[in-house]
């Protein structure tokens, strides 16, 4: 539906030129239409009718839907294109700092360090998201691709999804000490060779990197369990618990970190 009415303002009695200041309407720029009255139509729309113009709008190819354009521009600063690795970076810088203070407090790192380390990031993490949640400050979407017409689709993360995407990242960081273990065996074999050093002194268990892997996870898991019922929990104090589960295990582990400075 749509109702057509008639302006009732004259456009020549408009004071629409300006030049050095001084405001002229356009009869007089004009002046073979000075004496001629020109009103303009305007066009009112119903609801309806807005609605069945935005439509026809929207179908237009190339269209550009300015209430899109809008929240597009509210939306974007808070999209994430990969929430994990963001949890994975933040993680990443925690343990690096801490690191450097062990470093610089005994000159290398043991196995208790690196689990303590990696565990304390991942308490900070979980802490800090939860809080954002409690606080109702978090607020974060995510890209789920684009449809047929190039449209860009999201949604907002829930917290349930923040926690897998926390937990995928902290997969990561539980795998990173699998291959600094390994690493750290290859550093006995180089000394061995090259510096005439004695070899490792132990027998590593079958599956020892998968094994230190698997402490972590647990370790995190039962962290988020007790945090989540309201209970204190020392992130630290649980990866270690798991480490001292099997005590030759433990004892092998810190031997292998116990002549060369590891990675981290």
């Amino acid at each position: 539906m749509v109702i057509q009415s008639v302006d009732p303002y004259n456009l020549m009695e408009q004071q629409e030129y300006v030049r050095s200041g001084d405001a002229k309407k356009i009869s007089d720029v004009i002046p073979e239409l000075k004496d001629r009255e020109i009103r303009t139509d305007s066009v009112t729309f119903s609801k309806e009718g807005m609605e069945a113009l935005r439509k026809q709008v929207q179908s237009m190819p190339g269209h550009i839907d300015a209430e899109e354009v809008m929240r597009m521009r509210e939306i974007l600063p808070k999209l994430k294109m990969n929430p994990t690795d963001d949890f994975l970076w933040a993680m990443r810088d925690d343990m690096q700092e801490s690191l450097n203070t062990v470093k610089q407090e005994k000159g290398s790192y043991t196995i208790d360090d690196l689990i303590s380390v990696r565990m304390k990031a991942y308490a900070r993490q979980y802490d800090a998201l939860q809080q954002s949640y409690a606080d109702g400050f978090r607020d974060v979407y995510v890209s789920d691709g684009v449809d047929e017409n190039g449209k860009l689709l999201y949604h907002k993360v829930t917290r349930e999804e923040d926690m897998e995407f926390l937990n995928q990242a902290f997969d990561n960081i539980a795998d990173s000490l699998k291959f600094s273990a390994r690493a750290q065996e290859g550093k006995w074999k180089i000394d061995e060779v090259f510096g005439g050093r004695a070899g490792l002194p132990v027998t590593l268990p079958e599956g020892y990197g998968e094994r230190l892997e698997d402490i972590l996870k647990r370790a995190s898991a039962e962290y988020a369990d007790k945090r989540e019922q309201g209970q204190h929990a020392d992130a630290a104090a649980l990866g270690l618990k798991y480490l001292n589960e099997d005590t030759e295990f433990a004892n092998a582990m810190r031997v292998l970190y116990s002549n060369v400075t590891p990675m981290p």
